[in-house]
């Protein structure tokens, strides 16, 4: 693993149960995102793989709108909060760096908040990871925070 995902690793595994409580009420407040999240679970048919899923709660939610969905996260506290949070819902530690799902497997891929974390040079290599995994006509949807 290289040193920047370490470090990535590691400030996560820190800070999981701060952070955890932090976004627990995130949707709840945001009618935008969870009407977002209502059309990504209307285009997507497959599973969904909820990329740097962090706590787990929206792998949850798009669950509770019918969608197929794992988290998976680079941090493993995180993935052992999420797996405490929302028992039944399937998480698994792992890196978008090399996305451990099979070719043409997914019908969608939600990144949150999660690809801020990748060096430019490195992006291109994630996002041919997220084109792999998606079957044809396979949905995307990243997220990014705004300074408004």
């Amino acid at each position: 693993m290289t040193s920047w995902l370490s470090d990535i690793r590691a400030s996560y595994d820190t800070v999981a149960p701060s952070y955890a409580a932090q976004l627990r009420d995130t949707l709840a407040g945001k009618p935008h995102l969870r009407s977002l999240l209502g059309l990504f679970a209307e285009l997507t048919d497959g599973r969904v793989a909820d990329i740097g899923c962090g706590p787990g709660w929206v792998t949850a939610h798009l669950r509770t709108l019918g969608v197929d969905a794992f988290g998976l996260d680079l941090s493993p506290a995180m993935i052992a909060f999420a797996r405490s949070a929302h028992t039944g819902v399937p998480f698994a530690v792992g890196s978008m760096t090399d996305l451990p799902v099979p070719s043409g497997s997914l019908g969608g891929v939600l990144a949150f908040w999660s690809l801020i974390h990748i060096p430019d040079a490195v992006l291109p290599t994630v996002l041919t990871h997220f084109h792999r995994a998606l079957r044809p006509g396979g949905v995307a949807l990243v997220g990014f925070h705004s300074a408004t």
